[in-house]
């Protein structure tokens, strides 16, 4: 039996009726992968803990990260300022694909050690990775980092990935009978094999990339595994205007309708974005207890955004936060996602800091279809993380919530612990070699831009280069 017994001056924890609330000068305990105590004395029986006392931290959940892509590192500093002129400023179908063709599975395992190294220092203890291009090497790359992790490999009916002849229409080609459901497969069987590897730290969820790449007969095979084998669904949806076009140019409705119809709606499932959702669409995710997963940064540095995320959860929608792109920083996408919902809604009132920390965490948890993680409560599991907020951009403090939010950063998380164990302590890495983390990373990153034929036209450097 291991035992740790955490101090701090603000504790975040969960009322018995699901509220959060602040214990101030509070302690957790924690015995093996559970959470043993929550309160403001010092509890009796844990004599022989680890002790990490930390006299300005925050205790709080363990961030829950519900959308994110393991390469996005790689595309830094390369597709900033930049997109497809006639497809609405994109950069999914020349930048992105740029990058990918020139991505060995060597290099994308050593962006990926750098990815959740970045979670663990910001407090993320759970995480979606979406479209997976190596779900199965994932697998042990989550289970040896730690960190607890959902995959949703890339599933889709795409003959290819959608080109264009002209710079101005897109082609998406699609597989026909039988063809058009081997993604699908391999999603079946990676879910078969590894759903629960690493005492259940793993899980895999069925992952339809988006509504333009897949048919409406495989999306209907979603639904149906998804109530035999009990596992989330994550797609993105209403991301594109050009998702938009192309939908209604081929089905004659839009995006959320198209997939509401095809039985991709529920509480089992998460949309990833819905920026240019409908009202009539955020009403049916509403009435049908759908997810959202909210990345405020991805959009804003291409010029749009959800509006608004207040106006979402008013509606009754459960949305959770992810990164999508670098950097991969939930205390920085909460900040965002405050303030672009009062951008949107011309109020200072609007998404508030209680509000975007349970994003962050109860939301997410809840997304996920789980209650045993996003909070402090005895029973639930022991992922955790701890904020110093003695920092320069943070004190002083009189409102931790608050000022986490509107001041911190991933920089400021000095410990983290998923399943009761410790991952990092006092802002040193322990499950993870942090330089030969960076130095594979570098050393990827640049055999990668040097594969690129394309990368200086498409992305020329922002000043001239000696």
């Amino acid at each position: 039996m291991s035992k740790i017994l955490l101090h701090g001056a603000w504790v975040a924890a969960e009322k018995d009726d699901g509220a959060q609330v602040l214990i101030k000068d509070g302690y957790v305990g924690v015995t093996d992968d559970k959470i043993s105590y929550v309160g403001k004395d010092k509890p009796a029986g844990y004599e022989e803990a680890e002790i990490i006392d930390r006299k300005y931290g925050l205790i709080m959940p363990g961030l829950v990260n519900i959308h994110y892509h393991t390469d996005s590192p790689l595309t830094k500093g390369f597709c900033e300022d930049c997109g497809s002129v006639n497809f609405y400023g994109s950069i999914l179908y020349e930048y992105l694909t740029e990058i990918y063709a020139a991505t060995t599975t060597e290099d994308w395992a050593a962006i990926c050690k750098l990815s959740f190294m970045e979670f663990i220092k910001g407090g993320v203890t759970t995480s979606v990775e979406f479209n997976s291009y190596f779900p199965v090497e994932m697998v042990d790359l989550i289970g040896q980092s730690g960190v607890r992790g959902y995959i949703a490999p890339e599933t889709n009916t795409l003959e290819k990935f959608p080109y264009s002849l002209d710079g101005k229409n897109l082609i998406i080609p699609h597989k026909t009978g039988d063809e058009m459901f081997k993604k699908l497969q391999r999603n079946v069987d990676i879910i078969e094999k590894y759903n629960g590897a690493y005492d259940d730290r793993v899980r895999i969820t069925l992952g339809p990339t988006e509504p333009p790449a897949c048919r409406p007969e495989m999306l209907r095979e979603v639904r149906k595994l998804s109530e035999t084998y009990k596992v989330p669904i994550t797609i993105h949806a209403a991301e594109t205007r050009l998702e938009r076009d192309y939908i209604k140019d081929e089905y004659g409705r839009d995006s959320i309708m198209y997939l509401a119809e095809n039985g991709i709606i529920g509480p089992d499932v998460i949309y990833a974005h819905t920026v240019y959702a409908s009202e009539e669409e955020k009403k049916l995710m509403a009435e049908t207890g759908t997810n959202v997963a909210h990345c405020p940064s991805v959009f804003f540095t291409r010029g749009a955004y959800m509006k608004s995320l207040q106006h979402y959860t008013n509606l009754g929608i459960n949305v959770g936060i992810g990164t999508d792109t670098f950097p991969q920083d939930m205390i920085r996408e909460m900040r965002l996602a405050t303030n672009l919902s009062k951008v949107a809604d011309q109020d200072f009132r609007s998404a508030k800091s209680d509000l975007v920390f349970r994003c962050a965490t109860q939301n997410g948890a809840k997304a996920l279809g789980r209650s045993d993680i996003g909070k402090l409560a005895v029973g639930a599991k022991a992922d955790i993380a701890v904020v110093d907020m003695d920092e320069f951009n943070t004190i002083p403090v009189r409102d931790p919530i608050k000022v986490l939010i509107s001041c911190g950063t991933a920089h400021n998380v000095s410990d983290t612990i998923v399943d009761g164990k410790l991952l990092m302590k006092d802002k040193k890495l322990i499950i993870m070699d942090e330089e030969k983390v960076k130095r594979e990373a570098w050393s990827a990153a640049n055999a990668v831009w040097g594969r690129a034929p394309r990368l200086n036209e498409l992305s020329p450097f922002s000043l001239p280069m000696f």
